[in-house]
């Protein structure tokens, strides 16, 4: 125990001797160490980022449309409410099922013409998109029952047409119908226009479709599953559902979202594995300096070896010294390294103020204090091997 003690000492001593050629030694390790840190952060955020909008669009969602491409479709081909029922009733897993027919409309309101997507949606629509109500109501079942004249429309056309007045109240003037606006909505995760939701959407509930454009069939009918896990099931079971509800010849595309989340996995930890590679070349380049520098120490200090070595130090007992010198250069630079990446993270974190959320891998941390400190010892054993092996006579020769 009091070797150790010795060692610790006389190697803490040492490092103190010349602080910025210590200083100057850890600098990789430092930038090393935060790069793991960094790397591993951005990554982990990114991905639970991506993630989280890709599920907040419809990660647990399955959609199903007539494939209009070859076979010629007849009516009885459209899927119908029929349709939407039985997928609604006959498939377990679905907890939510709605249908949507949209087309481009311009509307008046207020005297100014609006180009906008007119959706027909059905009453399970707020919950398949998230929908969020920025002011007033979603359509209720007297809405779908009496095919009552009301409209929902985006924050951006309120903004625009109404500024900081009240919407709701106000009515549009869809052709020869008049639509009152019950209720202002954007969507829960931006789906930036890859959706039905546009900037400029009008929603109305389905059954007043068919008196604007004398359609009665859905475009797109969407299931929706309690988890992501069901999906792939949903996903076959609705296609098989929908087939069998149609002629033979008749060709229904039902997708899910889920390869795209595997996707996402995927790239993020290619990624992720080519970034570390980077940081743990880094550590590598740093052992190296660490390496030469511990070697021109020893050669620094060779008359000091062989005085502790005429003193009775062991063998043992000169190369733990060193490399206890070596593994303090890489611990200590590892903890400036990653002292420095959680301080960018928490700077990043107050910029952004939460628009992407960053969460610090404690096992990041962790495996760079780990691996720097490795890396420290591993490529300072040689020299610390070389100092143990001096000759004591020839070691005091040397002035």
């Amino acid at each position: 125990m009091m070797h150790w003690e010795e060692s610790i000492r006389l190697a803490m001593d040492a490092l103190g001797v010349d602080k910025v050629k210590a200083f100057l030694t850890m600098l990789g390790v430092m930038i090393g160490s935060a790069a793991i840190v960094l790397v591993i952060t951005i990554a982990s955020s990114g991905k639970a980022y991506v993630v989280g909008q890709i599920e907040g669009i419809g990660a647990n969602l399955a959609y199903a449309a007539l494939d209009r491409n070859g076979v010629p479709a007849v009516p009885g081909d459209e899927l119908s409410y029929g349709d939407l029922a039985a997928v609604r009733q006959s498939l377990s897993m679905v907890t939510a099922a709605a249908g949507t027919y949209d087309i481009p409309f311009d509307f008046r309101l207020r005297g100014k013409v609006v180009r906008a997507r007119l959706v027909g949606v059905t009453e399970e629509f707020q919950k398949i998109r998230n929908l969020l109500m920025v002011s007033g109501r979603y359509f209720d079942e007297e809405d779908f029952i009496s095919r009552a004249k009301v409209c929902l429309v985006t924050e951006h056309i309120a903004h625009d047409v109404f500024s900081h007045e009240p919407a709701i109240g106000h009515a549009l003037q869809l052709e020869h119908l008049r639509c009152t606006i019950v209720g202002v909505f954007r969507e829960g995760v931006p789906t930036f226009g890859q959706s039905e939701i546009q900037d400029e959407t009008v929603l109305v509930p389905f059954p007043l479709i068919k008196t604007l454009t004398g359609e009665d069939f859905f475009q797109v009918i969407y299931a929706q599953s309690a988890s992501s896990d069901e999906v792939a099931v949903m996903t076959s079971e609705m296609e098989r559902l929908i087939h069998g509800r149609h002629r033979k010849a008749a060709r229904y595309a039902v997708q899910n979202l889920s390869s795209v989340l595997g996707t996402v996995h995927t790239v993020s930890l290619a990624m992720s594995l080519v970034l570390v590679g980077v940081a743990v070349l880094t550590l590598i380049v740093a052992g190296t300096g660490i390496m030469n520098i511990m070697f021109v120490n020893v050669a620094q200090r060779t008359h000091e070896i062989g005085i502790r070595k005429a003193l009775g130090a062991r063998t043992a007992e000169i190369r733990l010294q060193f490399v206890l010198e070596a593994a303090f250069i890489s611990l200590s630079g590892a903890i400036i390294g990653v002292v420095i990446a959680l301080g960018m993270i928490w700077f990043a974190f107050r910029l952004i103020e939460g628009a992407v959320p960053l969460s610090v891998s404690w096992i990041a941390v962790f495996c760079a204090l780990l691996l720097s400190t490795g890396v420290g010892v591993l490529f300072g054993y040689r020299p610390a091997n070389a100092a143990a092996q001096l000759n004591p006579v020839e070691a005091l020769r040397v002035e």
